[in-house]
């Protein structure tokens, strides 16, 4: 069975108390996505964050509970910027997981330490996939300088670790489209994504309704380097890795965040 799949945002305005349209269609989307990990009786949800970056090795949080309130460096004056985050780790998952990444010939580092910094993707996901704060999670970081194959395979290891301990596991990737910040404060009715970057994500987006996997990997590089794509889209390579890509995926939103393009993107289950 290949898991459930998603890609979701990472900013934190779809928190916001007065969002933009595209905002609050972003959020409610991302909240779906939740409903269905739900619906499709998933145990632990695998998560790649690109705002936890690493530059050496793989990192997977290993600590069983992460409590604690981020404050967001660039948005800290907001509403949104100030966000309280209580995550239940599948520690026994991670474990494994950083193992199989380990047997796969790359390195795994285990984090655990008092007081770790989660990042504003993970718990802005976290709130709107997971309102309850009933499910449980498996962490990786997003190493810089590693290629889209490693990405892929950290995934893939992911999907084995949890399949040798019975887990139903879902992988969700929490990225944006394109990176085109607004310089400037706006008004939330204002938020526009630049015609070039807002073509180049829609190219993206109907490659993957299309599951034209070849064509959403191929064009990557050429993305990441015209739209300024967020971490240059390892995202994608993760999601790949997970079984996703390779099927059609449902587009539930796109917009604008402050300039920037994001997606929330769902893949069903599917037999293998």
């Amino acid at each position: 069975m290949t898991p459930p799949a998603a890609l979701v945002p990472a900013m934190p305005h779809l928190l916001a108390g007065d969002p933009a349209p595209s905002w609050a269609e972003l959020a409610a989307a991302t909240r779906t996505v939740g409903d269905r990990l739900r619906a499709a009786r998933v145990d632990t949800v695998l998560l790649l964050s690109t705002q936890w970056f690493t530059v050496l090795g793989h990192q997977v949080q290993c600590d069983d509970r992460l409590r604690g309130r981020r404050t967001d460096e660039n948005w800290y004056a907001y509403d949104y910027g100030h966000l309280d985050h209580d995550l239940a780790v599948d520690v026994e998952l991670a474990h494994a997981w950083a193992d199989a990444i380990d047997a796969a010939g790359m390195q795994a580092r285990r984090t655990r330490y008092d007081g770790f910094p989660v990042d504003t993707g993970s718990v802005v996901a976290s709130r709107l996939l997971d309102p309850d704060g009933r499910g449980r999670w498996a962490q990786v970081s997003c190493n810089l300088y590693a290629d889209p194959s490693a990405m892929a395979e950290v995934a893939a290891a992911g999907v084995r670790a949890a399949s040798g301990l019975g887990r139903r596991p879902g992988v969700v990737a929490v990225s944006g489209l394109s990176s085109g910040l607004t310089p400037r404060w706006i008004r939330p009715s204002e938020d526009r994504v630049e015609p070039e970057h807002d073509r180049w994500n829609r190219k993206v987006l109907d490659a993957i309704a299309a599951g034209d996997r070849d064509a959403v990997l191929g064009m990557r590089e050429e993305f990441a380097a015209a739209a300024q794509a967020d971490s240059q889209f390892r995202a994608v390579a993760f999601l790949a890795g997970g079984g996703a890509v390779d099927r059609p995926g449902e587009v539930l939103a796109y917009g604008p965040v402050w300039g920037t393009g994001a997606a929330v993107v769902w893949w069903n289950e599917q037999e293998t």
